[in-house]
Order: structure tokens, then C-alpha cells, then sequence
């Protein structure tokens, strides 16, 4: 019997040891048991680490500034993948949400995406073709004119005056031209954006976050500003007013071109050979602090479970807990068992808790085969 571990992200970088505790439960039930683990990084570089973790890659550190415009160094990966160099960057060390705590409200009104464009500037200049950009949620509400700027993009105000990086250039756009952004990236340069909403991050209680005034004024001059670009690029670009669009920073990568997909981990689940190996399984065994809503929607867990029910292989979970409607996620589990446990007090602990369940769930498919 083959079986498969593959425990999700868990919000307190516990995943590496849960997923041990499970392989010894089901080791000590059935010795004679197939285990594979997948592969499964806390790190703090995110999906690249991930990538890194199962392929290998080389990882170059680069100074950029952040959505605040701080200068920092941050990293990105360059991997092989379908016999070409790739270059895979997250956005998390650049805009994401926990760089918004302890930030007033108008500090987050005048953040910048720029960082990402630095990035991928330092990637194309160095010969790469092909990108791959991984945004998660963020505190930054430029609608990726930032990055587009660091790009070469001259953004002007409506008295024609350049606007100058630094700030949020949303603000004050009324002109884009973006013929600098065409000629630096070429007719061969590929960029590939992964859209994964389902972060453990999230912005601190104390955050006073942007008002409704202050969302709509930005979501209105997008909806302008894209428009003009529509016009003057032949673009087909449309952000939805009152829809966060000024948060998602993909549009800006759909005026370049950018391969836009919805899901970060079915792209890495393809590229790792993550889905030949649920296919060779018999069970697949994973984990999660919750299901939810929020878990659920893009998550690894979801996709592998997902994948594994396509395949028929019986897919079960273990979970502390669950919230939201509970009937919405029943089908796509043969079973879920609960560890019953509400906090994680150390690690011993966590280890013998998680190894318990595997082994009770192992001793029952040892009873019925």
C-alpha cells in the first residue's frame, strides 16, 4: 500500500514537523507501507522555496525597495524548468500585507508596487525570457502602476507633469505611456502571474486601512487610466470598480502580456510532478489547521484533494478544526479525522498528537484490507 502525505500550510510553520509525525503514525502501524511526502516549505521565500525544495534552483539577492520605500535586499530564484531557465520571484517581501502593520492610513494610501519591477527588471536585464511571479494579498492599492513604472513606464499627471517614483502613482495618473516597458521586455519575454489569495498573513487588527473614499477615488482613476491605455494599445483590459482590483496587481501584468492563473499551486503541482505522483498513490493523507473558506479557495490542500478525487485514490484529512458551512467541503474528502486540538502549547506535543491519529487511521486500513 502506497500512501501519500501531504499536509497544508499551516499558520505557525509546524507543516515540515506535522508531516513527520504523520509518516511515523502510519510507519508503526503498517512497516511494510509505501510513505511519500510531499513536498511541503514554511519558508519565508514562499512558492519559490517551494520550487526550489523539489527542482533545485539558484537563488540571487537583489537591494529593491519596498511597498513603503524602504530599501531592502530581498532574493528570487532562478530554476530549471521545461529545459529553460526560470526565473520564480514572491511578492509577499515586497507588498505583502504584513509590511501594513504599524502603518498609518496615509502611508498605505501613498504605497508602491515598484519593488516587483525591480525584480523582474533585474531578471530581464540578465538575460532571462521567462518569469514567473507569484502574488498573494496585499497592502498596496496602486493597481500595479508601480511596478510598471520600475519597468519603464512614464506616468504623467492631468498638467502633463511626470509623476516620480517613490509614491503611489495611482494617485495622480492621468497619462500612461508604456513604450519604454514594450522595448525592455521584447517580443520574447514571458511572464507567467500566479494569483494565490489564500495567505496565513493578514493585516493586523490595529491597521486603520484605506476608507471608502479613499478605494473609490483609486478603483475610479484605474478604470480611467486603463481605458486611455485601452484606446492608445489596442489593450482589452477592464478593472471592476468596488471589486479590490486596485489590489490585485494582476491587471497591470495583463497590459505587458502576462499569463494570468488563478491558481499558483495547480501550476506548481504540474511543474514539480506533484500530480504523477497522487496518481501512482492508494491513499492520500493530508492535513490542516481548518477547513474553511479561506483555506480552501487556492490552496494545496485543495488542489490535491481535488486532483486525487479525479484519480478515485481516497483522500483523507486530518483537522483541528472546521468553520463556514461544512457541507460545502464533505465530498471532496473520503474521511476527515479530528486531532482535537484547539492550540499548539510546544512540539512534542504537536508530534505525538499528529503521529496518534495517523496511527489510528493506519491500524483501520490495516483491519479492512
Amino acid at each position: 500500500m502506497k500512501f501519500i502525505i501531504a499536509p497544508g500550510k499551516y499558520s505557525n510553520h509546524i507543516t515540515t514537523k506535522i508531516g513527520q509525525a504523520i509518516y511515523s503514525g502510519i510507519a508503526r502501524a503498517l512497516p511494510d507501507a509505501q510513505i511519500a511526502t510531499m513536498p511541503v516549505t514554511d519558508s519565508k521565500d514562499g512558492m519559490p522555496a517551494l520550487i526550489n525544495h523539489t527542482l533545485g534552483g539558484q537563488w540571487v539577492e537583489i537591494p529593491f525597495f519596498d511597498a513603503f520605500w524602504q530599501n531592502k535586499t530581498g532574493r528570487y530564484l532562478i530554476a530549471n524548468i521545461d529545459s529553460q531557465d526560470t526565473a520564480i520571484m514572491d511578492s509577499e517581501q515586497v507588498v505583502g500585507v504584513d509590511l501594513a502593520k504599524n502603518k498609518t492610513r496615509n502611508e498605505l494610501f501613498h504605497a508602491t508596487s515598484y519593488g516587483i519591477g525591480e525584480f523582474i527588471v533585474d531578471t530581464v536585464t540578465s538575460g532571462l525570457k521567462n518569469i514567473v511571479l507569484c502574488l498573494g494579498k496585499t497592502a498596496v492599492a496602486d493597481g500595479g502602476l508601480g511596478a510598471l513604472q520600475a519597468l519603464g513606464a512614464k506616468i504623467y499627471d492631468e498638467d502633463n507633469q511626470l509623476i516620480p517614483e517613490g509614491e503611489n502613482p495611482l494617485i495622480r495618473a492621468y497619462r500612461i505611456d508604456m513604450e519604454d516597458v514594450y522595448e525592455l521586455l521584447g517580443k520574447r519575454t514571458k511572464i507567467t502571474v500566479l494569483l494565490n489569495f489564500s495567505t496565513t498573513h493578514k493585516l493586523c487588527d490595529t491597521v486603520e486601512y484605506l476608507n471608502e473614499t479613499q478605494e473609490s477615488f483609486l478603483e475610479d482613476n484605474l478604470v480611467y487610466v486603463s481605458e486611455k491605455l485601452n484606446q492608445k494599445y489596442n489593450l482589452d483590459i477592464h478593472p471592476m470598480p468596488h471589486s479590490n482590483s486596485i489590489k490585485t496587481l494582476a491587471g497591470a501584468f495583463a497590459m505587458i502580456n502576462a499569463r494570468i492563473l488563478r491558481s499558483s499551486f495547480e501550476w506548481v503541482a504540474k511543474v514539480t510532478g506533484m500530480n504523477e505522483t497522487i496518481r501512482s498513490a492508494d491513499i492520500l493523507i493530508t492535513a490542516t489547521d481548518k477547513i474553511s473558506k479561506d483555506s480552501m479557495h487556492d490552496d494545496i490542500l485543495y488542489h490535491l484533494s481535488r486532483m486525487a478525487g479525479l484519480e478515485k485514490v481516497p483522500t483523507f484529512v486530518l483537522c483541528n478544526n472546521f468553520v463556514d458551512d461544512f457541507q460545502n467541503y464533505e465530498q471532496m474528502f473520503t474521511g476527515i479525522f479530528s486531532t482535537q486540538m484547539t492550540e499548539y502549547d510546544d512540539e512534542i506535543t504537536i508530534f505525538e498528537n499528529y503521529e496518534s491519529v495517523a496511527n489510528q487511521l493506519a491500524r483501520t486500513f490495516s483491519a479492512f484490507k
